[in-house]
């Protein structure tokens, strides 16, 4: 009986996701395309949302990554665009480097640590600077030059 409930919950879930399934629409969406750089070059591989600057319980943020040029656009919950409004800009580019080699433990590799390859105040949207307003035709070639 069990074994029949998990296969009629899977062949659910399964039908759900081959047929795009989604949470409700986000209505009033608008588009944000822009590019990242630092130093001058873009910044590839870069995460960066769009959090409310005023932000509250049930408030969406809006994602999306950098590529080899710099670009990005923006998503809201899967959803192509932002909701219009006050944000902060927050850019997150880390690598993982080998940690402190004397908490190593024998047969294992060294622990890694995250280092930022930007300034730290982009990463924390209690610290970026960066404040963008979205108005109803949003934004389709903002930049952001990031600095040190």
């Amino acid at each position: 009986m069990i074994f029949k409930k998990c296969v009629v919950l899977f062949a659910v879930i399964l039908l759900c996701f081959l047929s795009g399934c989604r949470g409700p629409k986000v209505e009033g969406l608008v588009p944000v395309r822009g590019t990242v750089t630092y130093q001058g070059e873009p910044l590839e591989g870069a995460a960066i949302s769009f959090t409310p600057k005023e932000f509250k319980t049930g408030d969406r943020l809006a994602t999306g990554k950098t590529d080899a040029q710099g670009r990005f656009e923006l998503q809201t919950i899967g959803e192509r665009g932002i909701l219009p409004g006050e944000y902060v800009v927050v850019v997150i580019k880390n690598e993982m480097i080998p940690g402190n080699a004397g908490r190593s433990t024998p047969g294992r590799p060294p622990p890694m640590e995250i280092r930022s390859l930007i300034p730290k105040r982009y990463n924390d949207p209690k610290t970026s600077d960066v404040i963008v307003d979205v108005g109803k035709d949003g934004l389709r070639n903002w930049h952001l030059e990031i600095v040190d």
